[in-house]
């Protein structure tokens, strides 16, 4: 269920409540022949729902707040992936020339996962910098092993920033997970990518060829152990 959704029902509800209140207990003296009677019950609603829109509003915001992981270096932040980020992320980011291998449009299986709550479950985390949608990473954890996969913003790529990125990442999964080492694959054409990563400590382990994206392309095997 939407946010949106959830807002409108919880502004109903309290609608109702406040409508059922006013009968039992004659907050809003509608009834009889009185007119300024009847303005003040009017007036006494109108602001009953004012206040009910202002107290989900208010929800929403410390929601908003207390859903996010305590800041890291550089002041980004990690939340659970909103479905309007999934579908801004698999729908809008684009990325130019041979690194068009990352749109998520390229692969439907992952464009499906993505856009898919029930899919998506709670592995997918946005990145978020001053409240703004930076990147995104998963996780999948098997036994003592914890994999990810990440992506930065198209706009964002090649401006220095990924170690910043991937060390905020590396941060969040070691305050939350139990693992033995860190495992990644890269296409092996993505060197920029590569040398991130062997800067903030993973390590090549092998290479194959996968097929993915309609073809079969070489990736790289990385690992980070403690």
């Amino acid at each position: 269920m939407s946010r949106n959704t959830k807002n409108a029902l919880a502004i109903v509800i309290g609608f109702i409540a406040l409508w059922y209140a006013g009968a039992m207990f004659n907050f809003f003296p509608f009834m009889g022949n009185d007119l300024a009677v009847s303005a003040v019950g009017y007036t006494g609603l109108l602001l009953c729902i004012v206040l009910v829109i202002c107290a989900c509003w208010i929800i929403d915001e410390v929601n908003r707040a207390g859903k996010t992981a305590k800041p890291g270096r550089g002041g980004l932040t990690v939340a659970k992936m909103e479905q309007s980020e999934a579908v801004e992320i698999a729908d809008r980011w684009k990325y130019d020339g041979e690194y068009a291998f990352y749109d998520m449009t390229a692969d439907p299986e992952d464009y499906k996962e993505l856009v898919t709550p029930e899919l998506r479950g709670d592995r997918y985390f946005s990145v978020l910098d001053g409240g703004e949608l930076v990147g995104f990473f998963c996780v999948k954890q098997e036994a003592g092993d914890v994999e990810i996969g990440l992506g930065l913003r198209p706009d964002l790529t090649g401006q220095g920033r990924g170690g910043a990125f991937l060390n905020e990442i590396l941060r969040f999964v070691k305050e939350n997970y139990q693992f033995e080492k860190i495992c990644m694959d890269v296409a092996s054409f993505n060197q920029r990518a590569i040398k991130v990563y062997e800067r903030a400590g993973f390590v090549k382990t092998g290479t194959a060829q996968v097929p993915t994206n309609g073809g079969i392309y070489d990736f790289t095997f990385m690992e980070w152990k403690k």
